[in-house]
């Protein structure tokens, strides 16, 4: 293995590393990321780190500032609301554009099969036991809504999307005061989704995708 590629599988598992400690608070909101420290934590290089900052603060987890440095973005209420709208928009048009083609609706279909059963074990795993399983959940959980779009055929909707979905699970977990799985609701709304998809119910399926988005952020914490 030479050089270059060492260096960019060091850069990939910190970035994902550094990604997965925002949007889960272990990073909190506001905090300074001084380069020091995180080389330490991370055990990298500054300049690898600063790379992988620069990454994120262009996708919207960090900010820069001259002479201030890097500091992880804050979260609020109202900035949730407007990734949920913008969600539903891009996720809505990602459907429709999905369904109208035809000559790959098989496949697609049979993706959001596979996605839905992944999602639906770690479902019932996390009635059981929440807090061991929530990682796991959370990447079924964005798989599933990645596949509903995967059709599309626009490789630009399908990454703004994935980026819109990172920033929307890491304000619910931060910005609402209790995680956002809704146990047997959110397992049946699930269910219900992608047997209308299955059956080419787009309107059904418009109206109820909606629905389960919106539904994202109905318990703010008074504090936020």
């Amino acid at each position: 293995m030479n050089n270059a590629l060492d260096r960019k599988l060091v850069g990939q598992a910190v970035y994902e590393k550094l990604r997965n400690d925002i949007v889960t608070g272990h990073l909190k909101p506001e905090q300074k990321l001084k380069l020091n420290q995180l080389k330490e934590t991370y055990n990298v290089s500054v300049n690898t780190l600063r790379e992988t900052l620069m990454r994120l603060v262009a996708e919207g987890f960090v900010s820069f500032e001259d002479q201030k440095g890097f500091r992880v973005i804050p979260v609020s209420i109202a900035d949730l609301e407007e990734l949920i709208e913008l969600r539903g928009t891009l996720e809505m048009l990602g459907l429709e554009k999905s369904f109208e083609r035809r000559d790959t609706l098989i496949d697609w279909k049979s993706r959001l099969i596979s996605a839905h059963f992944r999602l639906s074990c770690a479902e019932k795993l996390m009635m059981e036991d929440e807090a061991q399983h929530v990682t796991a959940w959370e990447k079924a959980d964005r798989d599933f809504h990645t596949a509903i779009v995967s059709n599309c055929g626009s490789k630009q909707l399908i990454r703004y999307h994935a980026s819109v979905i990172e920033l929307y699970m890491r304000y619910q977990v931060l910005a609402l005061s209790q995680r956002p799985f809704r146990g047997k609701e959110v397992m049946a709304e699930h269910q219900e989704l992608v047997q209308r998809l299955l059956d080419d119910d787009i309107e059904g399926a418009k109206s109820l995708l909606s629905l389960h988005i919106s539904r994202g952020s109905q318990t703010p914490k008074a504090t936020v």
